[in-house]
């Protein structure tokens, strides 16, 4: 460990005040060698160098400045810190600079490093200013790290503004012919209506092509809503989630026979509304989509966990085998054929893709003959 030293004849005449006279040598001597960062204790309106940590030594090249004004014995410091070093010595008030970039040496050679710098002044009993200690961390590695995470985010914001063209665009051209498919259909039927040819198997088969045509247009604007999820954000607003479930039923229409029962003291909570129908809409929707019954019955509820609200929506459907519950949550995994029960295999995705948007989580509680419940967590 590099030992302090006193002052040459040479040097002497550099010192504004005798250092023994006003460092108590012995504490700030531990102090500085112990600080996990470069130190550097001067005196005198000079600045001249009394005390200088390992750290502070191998920055400069292990060049002994002791005794020497700093201007002079780190001639490479930058104007900046001579000037916040003056400034701190004549007003008696701590300086910070801030990621100022200063040449140190090292293995290699000399190198740029970025250093957050505080220079506090030392003061005497009667409240005089006869030295200043600089403490210099190294925040580089974090410098670099933030200016990497910006030119992510700038990249990841070109990417999504991209990916929104693209979705766009492709569900306009790929609608395109699908209308032009359903008006086909629409013409040969009324051509065959006309002329009396249009006979049950070939009213099968036209009813089946719309069917796959409104089935690819569900798969299109359910892909590009999955696109969106997480990445559009609205103003919070104040959300009654007992009348936002029932506006979400009344959008849905429920057929004749199915019950659907909205806890009484389901909360408000202020949060982005289109985003939390989302899910209640694709969750109630998929509960009675896949019912297998006449007397579907749904129940919503809600309760307290910590910082989330636990929401909860439960069915009396055939129940989902335990190796599903995890797949489910797939894009496109649907448990029954689609020509049974109609779907993309896309809402369950969207829901847990926007309720991870929104720091929480979303699983299955189920088991087969014993109806399903659906639960996610939202932000309060």
């Amino acid at each position: 460990m590099y030992a302090m030293r006193t002052a040459t004849s040479k040097q002497v005449k550099h010192l504004a005040t005798p250092v023994t006279a006003e460092l108590p040598r012995a504490d700030l001597r531990h102090v500085v060698m112990q600080t996990p960062a470069l130190v550097c204790v001067t005196v005198g309106p000079d600045h001249v160098v009394d005390t200088v940590n390992l750290l502070w030594r191998q920055a400069i090249d292990d060049r002994d400045v002791t005794g020497l004004p700093i201007r002079e014995g780190s001639p490479e410091l930058p104007h900046e810190r001579i000037a916040a070093l003056d400034r701190a010595y004549e007003t008696g008030e701590p300086v910070t600079l801030k990621e100022i970039t200063e040449t140190v040496a090292t293995e290699a050679g000399t190198e740029p490093r970025v250093f957050n710098v505080i220079i506090q002044p030392l003061k005497n009993d009667t409240g005089s200013v006869y030295g200043l200690m600089q403490h210099a961390v190294d925040v580089t590695d974090q410098v670099r790290t933030q200016q990497e995470l910006a030119e992510l985010a700038l990249a990841l914001e070109r990417s999504n503004r991209e990916l929104d063209s693209f979705a766009y665009a492709a569900s306009h051209d790929l609608r395109a012919p699908l209308r032009g498919i359903g008006n086909l259909a629409q013409w040969i039927e009324e051509d065959l209506l006309s002329t009396g040819q249009l006979k049950g198997e070939t009213r099968e088969m036209l009813d089946l092509m719309r069917l796959r045509m409104h089935r690819m247009e569900g798969l299109i604007e359910g892909l590009l809503q999955y696109s969106r999820a997480g990445r559009t954000h609205q103003e919070p607003e104040s959300v009654d989630i007992g009348h936002l479930v029932q506006e979400v039923v009344d959008l849905i229409s429920p057929p004749e026979g199915a019950t659907i029962r909205v806890a009484d003291d389901l909360p408000s909570i202020r949060t982005e509304r289109l985003l939390l129908q989302q899910v209640f809409m694709n969750l109630i929707g998929n509960a009675i989509k896949h019912a297998n019954r006449s007397d579907p019955e749904i129940t919503i509820d809600a309760r307290r966990v910590g910082p989330f609200y636990e929401f909860s929506v439960r069915d009396n459907g055939p129940g989902i085998p335990p190796d599903f519950h995890d797949r489910i949550w797939n894009i496109f995994q649907t448990l029954e054929s689609r020509d049974r029960v109609e779907g993309a295999g896309i809402g369950l995705a969207l829901v847990k893709k926007i309720v991870e948007s929104q720091k929480g989580r979303a699983w299955v509680e189920s088991s087969p003959g014993h109806g399903s419940t659906f639960r996610f967590l939202w932000r309060k």
